[in-house]
């Protein structure tokens, strides 16, 4: 067996599927996603976070305004399947309790996601995201198929997009990195949700993957290894509606929030870091009408184009171009 080519790296297959830190670093080194503290991808999406944060209410019901358009992706809140086909005796509706339920969850996903990536278990909630959807890692177990699962993604990816390029304050480069860093960590979220589904690897499945998933259903929805990473302050110090006030008083009598600030100093960074997004419209047709009346540069100077006269400018005589004296100026000249 011939000797691996110099800078080609070993990929242990088995590894791949039987352990998350190797996956991960895998994509993230396909992807080239610079996982470390003050890595560029990292920073990016710290420095993102506050922009990020305050469109995140809108996204949540552009997504469920999304999965209620369909009976198949509506049902499964009924069904909590999406391979039955039955119709529920009552659909979901959008202001009911349980989708309000699922928004705030979502919310703190959304949240989780563009915090800071550095840590194992940030990606270890990223994998139990994926567990999660495919009838496992549940008390009350939920089934959702890849296709809505990817198309979710996909959806809430050009959403963020579109809000950062349109950002009228943020530079270019800044709009890239923060662009860059999300898609790579959506595609490694999409990444951990497929391999649930898919039936690659699993000549390498064992007992002890079940008992990990065994583990993984005791614990409430929100935690990793028996700690809260989902509706804290600490992960979702500037969400918005929906969630329970961080502000508490401590000793002196004075209110701070859990990072220590009073709430004339949130006030005053939320005032300063505020995004011009944060009232994205939530329809269709109000979507349209903002986009509409996004801030674009225009041009010094207007160009009119000439008004087509109908009559071809060169004529083909005997295999020859005639008339290129009235064609403009060549502008490559």
């Amino acid at each position: 067996m011939a000797a691996l080519p110099k800078n080609m790296e070993h990929v242990d297959r088995r590894e791949l599927y039987t352990s998350l830190p190797v996956r991960v670093q895998y994509l993230q080194q396909f992807l080239e996603f610079s996982a470390g503290v003050d890595a560029d991808d990292v920073v990016a999406l710290i420095d993102g976070q506050k922009y990020i944060k305050q469109i995140i209410p809108a996204i949540v019901n552009m997504v469920y305004k999304k999965l209620l358009m369909h009976d198949i992706t509506a049902r499964v809140f009924s069904t909590r399947d999406s391979r039955r086909e039955e119709d529920p005796d009552e659909w979901v509706k959008e202001e009911g309790s349980q989708i309000r339920h699922r928004k705030m969850f979502l919310r703190w996903y959304l949240t989780k996601l563009n915090s800071d990536p550095s840590k194992m278990e940030y990606w270890q909630y990223l994998d139990k995201v994926g567990l999660m959807h495919v009838g496992k890692g549940r008390k009350n177990p939920l089934h959702v198929d890849y296709i809505f699962l990817g198309a979710c993604l996909g959806y809430i990816q050009d959403a963020m997009t579109e809000a950062i390029l349109s950002h009228p304050r943020l530079e270019l480069l800044q709009k890239i990195a923060i662009v860059k860093a999300i898609g790579k960590v959506i595609w490694i979220q999409n990444d951990l949700m497929a391999k649930w589904h898919l039936i690659d690897g699993q000549e390498f499945d064992d007992e002890f993957v079940e008992e990990e998933v065994q583990a993984e259903a005791a614990e409430p929805e929100g935690y990793i290894n028996g700690h809260r990473i989902l509706g804290n302050q600490r992960s979702d110090d500037s969400s918005s509606e929906g969630r329970p006030s961080s502000v508490s008083s401590g000793r002196s009598g004075k209110s701070t929030t859990s990072l220590g600030r009073t709430p004339e100093q949130v006030r005053q960074s939320n005032e300063v870091s505020r995004c011009p997004f944060s009232g994205m419209t939530h329809t269709p047709k109000q979507m349209e009408t903002q986009r509409a009346t996004t801030w674009r540069p225009c041009r010094e100077e207007a160009v009119v184009p000439p008004v087509p006269s109908g009559i071809p400018k060169l004529h083909l005589i005997d295999g020859r171009t005639v008339c290129k004296e009235n064609l403009g100026p060549n502008p490559f000249e």
